[in-house]
């Protein structure tokens, strides 16, 4: 009895001593690791990282950047299917234990011993409390004190937060797999789906992801998924979650291996990218996980369009120049089978080449010389035609093509890899990656807020943004700046000047320049206002020299060109500077506007998470005139009985700074004077300066606008560089402003007969018919002070009384020309025998 009760004492000793030890080492653990937890207000202070967004003005997502996709969802918003599922995958009793689930611990611990401590990874035995810990606020690396740490801080979180908020924590930090963390971005990334749209086989393979989220997704393996999905469903039925008709359809629905891209609703990569750098550079790099959302000035409506403008237009350009053959060509061992299984192999040949936005692959599996059969990939086997071929002469140079086909195995042969797109009805049309590149801006006048900005034919392709970082010269299109130049310094729309052959020499430099017009003609004495509109080269860079090259530089800093756009010399005239279309529509904007200098801007706001403003955009916003009736100057000069005044009673100013379609002006005493953007140039020399461009689009070299527009409110300009290396296009009515360019990278004549009035036209007529759609016509107001004045075409003076032929002609009243004499008959010339014969070049020195 005694040695029995010996023994006893002795294991009730040792069992205490044990109890006593671990208990020892509990408290010596925890307040080992007590230091290193967050406290309670800290765990409060829970911030998810959310990804940075970036939206248009009218809401839609352009981009979101972050290498965490995550949009947080309160608990009431889950449904209770995927809460039902999650529980029963992960912690069937969450609602019953303290955040710890005892049974399951120690079975986890026995497992962790048996393995070693330095042996075989177990599964753990860890609560969806003890996942939100780890998920959040501590490492993933699987060890005993960070196993510890998460039982302390899992007690911890369950006095702080009540089960709904550790669910909703749960349904919000966890890692989904595929760059998804929280339900909803898993949703859309795997299914497409809205929360509640999931099915019960959707929430099923949901629970069944956080295991393993790298191997359990379906993208990764549908196998791994599908075993995932049952074991959840068996659960949900064996806690009667589920009847046995449910369980047996939801395990029976086939699973689809896809990952679906992010929701975006609007395709603008290239300002997306810009106000994704502007806000980094204001925030720094917590912008990518604080929430922050970024509203540009971007109206999605006219970006689509200028995504198709650009795009139409390069396209156009590529086969205009020839078809330089297929993607690759492989080998058809066995012949172009087919069949279903044929198919297959095909799709597998496919899987390394690109696909591009709006372009699609095929595989040439035979041709004769009336069809092709191609495999298409995601399409299956079409026939293709003469009709999809016809346009594919072969290209020579970027000056010469061959002869268009008469047969399609003129183009086509087995084993090619092509690239086709659809036309607008749907047929496929061969095609090919474009090499040439192209730009599209549009400002509201207004304010200069960027409406619509596309800096290449494709983001993903080449994210070089040739809207805002490439800078070309700007050839004509820089005219209209040079003309407002001479305006300031007293010539006249009517002044007559000298289209002649003309020399520069440079001592300086020890250089010779002589300036021609396109085609090397000549034309004599010409009106100011014929030399721009036919962009007279010789008659321009006269009209610069006489205007004094530090004045006309002085007046083009107005508009905001600095010395890359606008060198100190004779060939600035020309445009031979340097600039960016997005520079070049923004002094195109001060001519739409009256003169007033606005800035472009594209970030209208920031807001965080919560939706408080961090950034709002202030933009100097133009003042805009209401007509009143005004008696005209003299009845002989034509003026019109209304005229605009821009008084303090009668300022006004755009609302939002975006183009407002009603056409509703805002008082300018909503705004303070701080807001008011500064005249830098007088209203009646834009106003002759836009009459003039109006007259290029009427009847000048921008004529094919008015063909196709049909409209009276707008003016423009093309432009054309040396040995045609750019094409440009630029113009404007009173509420866009938009510069449409085309040319290589690599700055390479771009051939042919490819100018700014052939090439880069179409895409601004595209893009301003769509803009303008259904909007009344909306021209600059004529000022006070311009008046129609009668004058003799042949001397630009005002016509006397007998002078047959004479045109009425725009002026300011403070500068209008001298009258000529009165002779015994004067008969001005016709316009088309108009000019005097070419005289021997002009030397300047």
């Amino acid at each position: 009895m005694n040695g029995y009760l010996r023994i006893s004492l002795a294991f009730g000793s040792g069992l205490a001593a044990l109890v006593l030890a671990f208990t020892a080492v509990l408290f010596g653990g925890y307040y080992y690791v007590e230091p290193s937890l967050p406290l309670a207000e800290e765990l409060r202070d829970i911030r998810l990282q959310i990804p940075l967004r970036v939206y248009s003005r009218d809401g839609r997502l352009m981009q979101q950047f972050g290498e965490q996709k995550r949009t947080p969802v309160p608990y009431e918003d889950v449904p209770e299917i995927l809460v039902a599922a999650v529980l029963a995958a992960e912690d069937d009793r969450f609602f019953e234990h303290p955040g710890l689930d005892w049974a399951h611990t120690a079975k986890a611990a026995f497992d962790f011993a048996r393995a070693g401590m330095g042996g075989e990874r177990v599964p753990g035995g860890s609560t969806i409390t003890q996942q939100v810990a780890r998920e959040y606020f501590l490492t993933r690396e699987y060890q005993l004190v960070r196993k510890f740490k998460e039982l302390i801080l899992a007690l911890r979180i369950e006095r702080e937060f009540s089960k709904q908020e550790i669910l909703e924590l749960f349904f919000n930090t966890t890692f989904f797999g595929q760059g998804s963390y929280g339900v909803v971005a898993a949703a859309r990334t795997y299914f497409d789906k809205r929360l509640d749209e999931l099915s019960l086989s959707d929430a099923a393979i949901l629970a069944g992801i956080p295991q393993g989220p790298s191997i359990m997704n379906p993208v990764y393996s549908p196998e791994n998924a599908a075993g995932r999905r049952a074991y959840v469903l068996r659960r949900l039925y064996e806690l009667g979650e589920i009847a046995r008709t449910e369980y047996d359809e939801a395990l029976a629905v086939r699973i689809v291996s896809r990952r679906y891209g992010q929701e975006t609703q609007l395709d603008a990569p290239y300002i997306a990218e810009m106000a994704r750098a502007e806000t980094i550079r204001r925030f720094g790099l917590i912008a990518y996980e604080a929430g922050l959302k970024v509203t540009t000035t971007v109206d999605s409506r006219l970006q689509n369009e200028a995504n198709a403008a650009v795009r139409d237009a390069l396209i156009a350009y590529d086969e205009r120049h020839g078809y330089r053959g297929p993607v690759a060509r492989i080998g058809l061992a066995g012949g172009g089978d087919d069949s279903s299984a044929g198919a297959s192999r095909w799709a597998e040949l496919l899987e390394d080449y690109s696909d591009p936005a709006g372009f699609e692959l095929g595989l040439v599996l035979g041709v004769d010389e009336t069809e092709a059969l191609v495999y298409v990939r995601g399409q299956g086997y079409q026939t293709i035609g003469l009709e999809a071929v016809g346009w594919a002469a072969p290209f020579i140079t970027d000056n010469a093509v061959g002869a268009r086909p008469d047969s399609v195995d003129e183009v086509l042969a087995g084993g090619e890899i092509v690239r086709f797109r659809r036309t607008d009805d749907g047929a496929l049309r061969l095609s090919q990656l474009p090499d040439v590149q192209g730009a599209l801006v549009a400002l509201d006048p207004r304010d200069g807020a960027v409406t619509s900005l596309v800096g290449g034919f494709d983001f993903f392709l080449s994210n070089f943004n040739r809207a805002t970082q490439s800078l070309r010269q700007p050839g004509s299109a820089f005219k209209p700046f040079i003309y407002s130049a001479a305006l300031e310094q007293g010539y006249t729309t009517s002044t007559i000047v000298n289209d002649a052959p003309f020399v520069f020499e440079d001592p300086v430099l020890e250089t010779v320049w002589k300036p021609e017009n396109f085609g090397s003609r000549f034309h004599g004495e010409v009106q100011l206002r014929e030399a721009l509109i036919r962009s007279y080269n010789a008659a321009t860079v006269r009209v610069m020299a006489n205007t004094g090259v530090a004045n006309t530089v002085e007046h083009l800093r107005k508009f905001g060109f600095d010395d890359v756009a606008a060198p100190r010399n004779l060939s600035v005239a020309l445009g031979a500077g340097g600039i960016s279309p997005l520079n070049l529509a923004n002094g195109y904007a001060i001519l739409a506007n009256g003169g007033y200098s606005v800035a472009p801007y594209f970030i209208e706001r920031i807001e965080d998470a919560s939706g408080n403003v961090l950034y709002s955009a202030e933009p100097t916003v133009a003042c805009v005139d209401f007509p009143v009736p005004r008696q005209a100057v003299s009845a002989e000069f034509h003026t019109p009985v209304e005229v605009p005044a821009c008084d303090e009673a009668h300022t006004a100013a755009a609302g939002s700074g975006g183009y407002d379609p009603s056409g509703a002006d805002v008082p300018a005493s909503s705004y303070p004077d701080a807001r008011r953007a500064e005249r830098v140039v007088g209203a009646g020399n834009v106003y002759l300066v836009t009459d003039m461009m109006r007259d290029v689009i009427r009847r000048g070299t921008g004529n094919r606008a008015q063909r196709e527009l049909g409209r009276t409110d707008l003016a423009g300009k093309t432009g054309t560089t040396n040995d045609l290396r750019d094409a440009w296009f630029a113009g404007f009515n009173a509420d866009v402003a938009a510069v449409a360019w085309v040319g290589f990278d690599e700055d390479r004549p771009l051939g042919g007969n490819e100018q700014g009035g052939f090439t880069a036209i179409p895409a601004w007529i595209d893009f301003m018919g769509e803009a303008l759609e259904g909007q009344p016509p909306h021209a600059l107001e004529r000022p006070i002070g311009i008046v129609d004045v009668r004058i003799n075409p042949a001397n630009g003076l005002v016509a006397s009384d007998k002078t047959l032929n004479a045109v009425f002609e725009k002026f300011r009243i403070d500068n209008i020309p001298e009258r000529e004499p009165d002779p015994i008959l004067a008969i001005a010339p016709a316009e088309e025998s108009r000019g005097r014969p070419t005289p021997a070049p002009e030397r300047i020195f």
